[in-house]
């Protein structure tokens, strides 16, 4: 379903999951209600915020205003952030892999330019992420990163999606009990749909900032997967690991002097 709406000064075009149609209006309000009304979770270069309506628990991030440039590019030349995630999402779901279901998007336009955007999700629910496990003492840890590794063969390799960032807070673990982990991807605007090799596909996990017994894991599983040398695995992950730490170290550092600390 797709339409346009205005709020105050600002024109929406807005697409909204057919099985969603029934909370159009609530979709519609969201430019209204969203300063003042919802359960904050995440705050920075964009909002996130939590709703309840008609039973469902809805995740709505408002991404911010963008600079000049992408105001035109965002109106005329490519999808926004929002549109992005949407479809990306979609897709996703089609592929077999898990991701929050998409609702729909919102795409602002103020004087014949790009201005506010909004992506609307079934906010899902899960016990922890990479983040926790990556670094620390976990029960079950062990386990949890090889199915984390067949997850990500399986559900992501397999079917050609390819997370660029795959990083620690970007993976939902929730736990099923009896050893039984399910896992979800979230911030997938930087994501492509294509084909993996074996090298490309043991480097997706560099990401995670592992320390080296944890990048002895993912390396033992994925080689398994793939039938292959686990030890040379591990070689080949540990230098992609070194690599990217190296080079993430590099621009913070160039950051920091371009901010003069």
């Amino acid at each position: 379903m797709e339409g346009k709406v205005k709020c105050k000064s600002v024109s929406y075009n807005y697409q909204i999951n057919s099985k969603y149609k029934d909370i159009e209006d609530f979709v519609l309000s969201i430019p209204e209600i969203f300063e003042n009304e919802g359960e904050q979770i995440c705050t920075g270069r964009n909002t996130i915020k939590i709703f309840k309506y008609k039973g469902l628990l809805i995740n709505v991030k408002s991404f911010k205003i963008p600079h000049f440039i992408n105001k035109v590019a965002y109106k005329y030349i490519r999808f926004s952030k929002a549109k992005k995630s949407f479809y990306l999402g979609t897709e996703i779901i089609k592929r077999g892999a898990n991701t929050p279901e998409p609702i729909a998007y919102l795409n602002g336009s103020k004087s014949a330019l790009f201005n506010k955007s909004y992506y609307v999700s079934i906010h899902q629910s899960y016990d922890f992420t990479v983040r926790e496990l990556i670094g620390f003492e976990f029960e079950n840890k062990e386990e949890i990163l090889r199915q984390l590794t067949r997850f990500t063969y399986y559900a992501l390799h397999k079917n050609s999606i390819h997370h660029l960032d795959y990083s620690r807070g970007n993976v939902l673990i929730t736990d099923r009990g009896n050893n039984k982990y399910d896992f979800s991807i979230v911030d997938i605007n930087r994501l492509r749909f294509e084909k993996f090799d074996y090298i490309k596909g043991l480097k997706n996990f560099a990401q995670f900032w592992a320390e080296e017994e944890e990048i002895r894991v993912f390396a033992d599983e994925y080689a398994k997967l793939n039938n292959q040398d686990t030890n040379q695995a591990f070689k080949y992950l540990n230098e992609f690991n070194l690599n990217h730490k190296k080079k993430i170290n590099t621009k913070t550092k160039f950051k920091d002097k371009l901010k003069g600390k």
